[in-house]
């Protein structure tokens, strides 16, 4: 085989494991995420375009039925209540993009995790944060079997 269609292998290779995702999930057993009434998103006052991304967790959940409301210290917690933690991971690269996004719901009384999502790509896949806030609510809520949560 020629030198230069080794190369061209081995460059498409490297190029493809460089535009991966990952969505992975984890829920506890004996819990069921049909009961949620009511979910509180816990605010990250260091996190960078914060807004834009509860904005967009905030559209998806309701469209999902959930209600959804901002976790303060006033906050006082009904049974159906739970907690959902996000810790998104941002990145530049000519522009600011959602290289990763964790979600974890927690029961509030003893801040038990119920069940925790995972949506992460590399910085050549670059798909919107849209999409990858949708990945993550699919692998959290929807079937696990469904692959990439892009519809």
């Amino acid at each position: 085989m020629n030198i230069h269609v080794r190369y061209l292998i081995i460059g498409a290779c490297l190029f493809m494991v460089g535009c991966t995702t990952n969505v992975s999930r984890f829920q506890m057993p004996d819990t069921d995420l049909t009961n949620i009434r009511l979910l509180y998103i816990d605010p990250s006052n260091d996190e960078h375009k914060a807004a834009e991304l509860r904005s967009l967790i905030n559209a998806n959940l309701t469209q999902r039925g959930y209600q959804v409301a901002t976790k303060d210290s006033s906050v006082v917690f009904g049974e159906g209540d739970y907690v959902l933690e996000i810790a998104p991971d941002w990145h530049w690269d000519i522009t600011w993009y959602l290289l990763e996004l964790r979600v974890a719901i927690y029961e509030p009384k003893n801040n038990t995790l119920i069940a925790q999502a995972h949506s992460q790509q590399s910085s050549l896949a670059r798909k919107s944060s849209e999409t990858i806030v949708n990945r993550a609510m699919v692998s959290l809520f929807d079937d696990p079997t469904e692959s990439n949560g892009e519809r």
